[in-house]
């Protein structure tokens, strides 16, 4: 019933739609273009591993106290140069298995090829480390004592359905907008072959779209974020501390008048044995 959880709850619950595809397909539509499995299982610990455990111990020294401006801080670099390092990665992955590409070409060199992998996939783990890192931190600077476990339980199931419903959704939608193409067999190719024309790949598009999403989640929903991380600890109490210690008192009170009535009571009789 807070006002404030529930603004927490609707950041929780959208943020991440605009991140999806970074999140949940570039690394399958690679796969698709052409790059290997055994490239992408080099990744996790070459980079992305280091990555997750360097981040957290150099945002904790620049970001001291303040873990939602490290939240929109990451966002704002996670929707606007991810996609482009992402779009970058699978255009080079294209381009190097297509056929009758260049070998002169920068995008069919080597080095190029590394480079846009290594920058898409660190770029986008430094962001997602630091926004968990922010999130977890400040979840853990509000929770109210007196439910402490549940309060926390509570906000990190927000931020797992938050990051589960964008994915199904746009599996659903890259799966609907994309047309495959048309093939046919080759007759002027050597040793046979296909030839495949028109079609359509939803996920550049998507990106675009999911892009100017994530920009106007941040001018739409970043003032509200500032204004959480200003809210005092108060705002984030259930009080139901306050409520138990004045049962407690009310309890006490009333002992305290049950035996003050035993105690006349008690006088009573002995006056009357006097007489």
């Amino acid at each position: 019933q807070l006002p404030a959880v529930r603004w927490l709850f609707v950041i929780l619950f959208t943020y991440r739609l605009p991140t999806a595809l970074s999140d949940n397909v570039k690394f399958l539509k690679g796969v698709e273009f052409g790059l290997s499995k055994s490239t992408t299982a080099l990744l996790s610990p070459t980079v992305i591993l280091p990555l997750g455990i360097a981040v957290p111990l150099v945002a904790a020294k620049i970001w001291h106290g303040h873990p939602l401006r490290q939240f929109m801080t990451a966002y704002k670099i996670r929707v606007t140069l991810v996609p482009l390092l992402d779009v970058l990665m699978l255009l080079v992955i294209r381009q190097q298995n297509s056929a009758g590409a260049s070998s002169s070409s920068i995008m069919n060199s080597r080095g190029f090829f590394w480079f846009a992998i290594v920058a898409s996939t660190a770029l986008q783990t430094i962001v997602n480390s630091l926004q968990f890192n922010a999130q977890m931190t400040f979840f853990a600077s509000r929770v109210d004592p007196a439910i402490g476990g549940s309060y926390m339980t509570l906000l990190n199931t927000a931020g797992n359905l938050g990051g589960t419903w964008p994915s199904s959704l746009t599996m659903l939608l890259v799966g609907k907008l994309t047309t495959p193409p048309t093939c046919t067999p080759s007759t002027t190719m050597e040793g046979g072959g296909e030839v495949c024309t028109g079609g359509r790949d939803a996920y550049f598009p998507l990106q675009v779209v999911y892009s100017v999403l994530g920009v106007a989640w941040i001018l739409l929903c970043g003032k509200k974020v500032r204004r959480i991380a200003e809210l005092p600890d108060d705002a984030w109490r259930t009080h139901l501390l306050d409520s138990n210690e004045s049962t407690h008192t009310n309890l006490s009170d009333y002992d305290d008048i049950e035996a003050a009535n035993v105690n006349d009571s008690s006088r009573r009789k002995k006056d009357e044995k006097h007489e």
